[in-house]
């Protein structure tokens, strides 16, 4: 063996949190002599860089800690690890309960007065901006990372022949217009807006915000999280949503940037084992929204032909981008 791999191993195994007999062990199981082993665990002693790294394990350790008690915490909490459902709340409630402390939430009754419950439909977005070009997300089918290569994915199309397409129904997770697509969006589909109204819980001052979603049943975003807390209303159609605490970031298999390599794994709804995060699961139909607070995973999957709005203009700040830096690989 290589010196190169055998400081491979001992890299790995500091950055585990090896002490120094599990670091004999480790190279002596990968088929280095005793005596040898001995040498390059006693030189350690002296490597500033080994230093380095056990304190670096020893702060990951007091981290994973500290996250092994947020679990049981929630676990052990009235009612288990669930998702509230509110109704109409109350936005000095909500921010308390939910905003403030991280928590997500399904939510009902925060549309009902929307025209767009009952205008929105293929004909209605045909009528108001049918003749607009709008950018949206093409040929995902091709590319298993769709998701992390979204630039590639970008084309524009007339709205009229993206509702055309729509109109077969056909489940497909080949073309989506998202949120992504918003800044060429926004102006184009600026009537849609006319459809909507203030929501309680947001701030009345950025009204028009929003990112309008639209796309055939089938369509999926794989598991990630947003650098945002973000509020997911759905108008047309419904939309299955997984979700994932950040607590359990040690069975999300995040391995870069925000995206995590259970990619579109239909992980199960229940509270998970050694290998499989905890997962809680609903499904939000025409008038329902989901709180998506930042650092939650989730997996967004359309059940039907389906429209919705997100909304991240909340009241409080909501710049948690500006201080995150972990946007390569992770492991």
């Amino acid at each position: 063996m290589s010196q190169s791999d055998k400081r491979a191993l001992l890299a790995e195994g500091l950055a585990a949190g090896d002490d120094d007999s599990t670091l004999h062990a480790r190279l002596v199981g990968a088929g280095i002599s005793a005596a040898a082993a001995k040498y390059e665990v006693d030189r350690l002693a002296k490597d500033p860089v080994a230093a380095m790294l056990r304190r670096q394990a020893a702060r990951m350790a007091k981290q994973g800690w500290l996250l092994a008690n947020q679990q049981r915490l929630a676990r052990e909490a009235e009612g288990g690890f669930a998702l509230d459902t509110l109704t109409d709340p109350e936005p000095a409630s909500f921010y308390r309960h939910h905003y403030d402390v991280n928590r997500p939430a399904k939510l009902t009754g925060i549309i009902d007065y929307w025209p767009a419950l009952t205008r929105w439909s293929l004909d209605h977005f045909a009528a108001m901006a049918g003749d607009a070009l709008v950018e949206a997300q093409v040929e995902r089918e091709r590319s298993p990372d769709y998701e992390l290569a979204k630039d590639d994915h970008r084309r524009l199309v007339r709205f009229a022949e993206l509702i055309d397409w729509l109109r077969k129904d056909e489940a497909s997770n080949d073309i989506y217009l998202t949120a992504y697509n918003s800044g060429t969006n926004a102006a184009a589909l600026a009537p849609l807006w006319d459809d909507m109204a203030p929501i309680a819980i947001l701030d009345d001052t950025r009204r028009r915000d929003g990112f309008f979603w639209l796309g055939p049943r089938g369509t999926l975003t794989p598991w990630h999280h947003d650098l945002t807390n973000n509020l997911l209303v759905q108008v047309v159609g419904r939309k299955r949503v997984r979700m994932a605490p950040p607590w359990a970031f040690d069975r999300m298999k995040n391995s870069r940037h925000c995206f995590s390599d259970w990619a579109n794994e239909a992980l199960p709804a229940g509270p998970g084992d050694a290998d499989t995060p905890p997962i809680l699961e609903t499904v939000i139909g025409p008038g329902e929204a989901i709180f998506l607070p930042v650092g939650w995973w989730h997996q967004v999957e359309a059940l039907d032909l389906s429209a919705s709005m997100s909304f991240t203009s909340f009241r409080r700040p909501n710049a948690h981008v500006e201080d995150y830096a972990s946007y390569g690989a992770i492991d």
